[in-house]
């Protein structure tokens, strides 16, 4: 009997495990389209500013200055005494930066909610796996008088081992996927914080290419991860 539980505790351990990856997974699915609109945000960001600062029109220029003077009306020396902008155009344009900075903040919030669900499943498996381990310990003390105790499983059957193994394997890509994750978020969150209406365009360059990249990403064991799942 003894034997008998010790054989069910692994594998049920192994199911849990498995469990708790497949919703850690289902998370990171989220992140990654979280992301990918906070790019889109972050994006619009960039646009909005860079067309709330375009420089002025350079009426020196030959054909500007042709333009200019042969359609010298109120309404043009209006637009070039406002400096080529339209006040209307203006509040727009500041209240679209003002709306993006509130979705990268109400992104951020949600990124890092995200993460600390991540962080209750890693706990999670980090338990199960612990459980595994000292049941597959238990057998192995249960059976360590017998020199013939792999021959009580049948070849289609997992071993104790094989199950630990399992579980193990879970929580570790899920760490190392976790810690991926919390750098990437860290790197969103300064962007974010960094931005206001003074942010000069290469660094926003620099922050949209950055967030885009995703560096601190390994996708090597984002494939890894996601051959756990069938």
């Amino acid at each position: 009997m003894a034997n008998e539980a010790a054989m069910t505790s692994p594998e049920s351990s192994e199911d849990k495990a498995h469990r708790i990856f497949l919703d850690f997974m289902t998370k990171v699915a989220q992140y990654d389209d979280l992301t990918d609109a906070g790019k889109r945000i972050l994006l619009k960001f960039h646009q909005e500013l860079e067309h709330f600062r375009r420089p002025k029109l350079v009426t020196e220029s030959g054909a500007i200055s042709e333009i200019v003077k042969s359609n010298y009306s109120d309404r043009m020396r209006s637009y070039l005494e406002a400096g080529c902008t339209h006040h209307d155009e203006s509040i727009q344009n500041l209240n679209e930066l003002h709306s993006c900075q509130e979705q990268l903040n109400g992104h951020i919030n949600k990124a890092k909610l995200l993460l600390e669900e991540l962080q209750f499943l890693e706990e999670d498996v980090y338990s199960t796996a612990l459980t595994a381990c000292l049941s597959s310990l238990r057998h192995t003390d249960d059976c360590s008088d017998d020199d013939n105790v792999t021959n009580e499983y049948s070849e289609d059957e997992q071993q104790p081992g094989d199950l630990l193994d399992s579980a193990v394997s879970c929580a570790s890509v899920m760490v190392l996927v976790h810690n991926m994750l919390k750098m990437d978020y860290m790197m969103q969150e300064k962007i974010v914080h960094a931005l206001c209406i003074k942010t000069s365009s290469s660094e926003l360059e620099v922050y949209c290419q950055m967030w885009d990249l995703r560096p601190y990403i390994d996708d090597n064991v984002m494939r890894l991860a996601w051959q756990f799942v069938p």
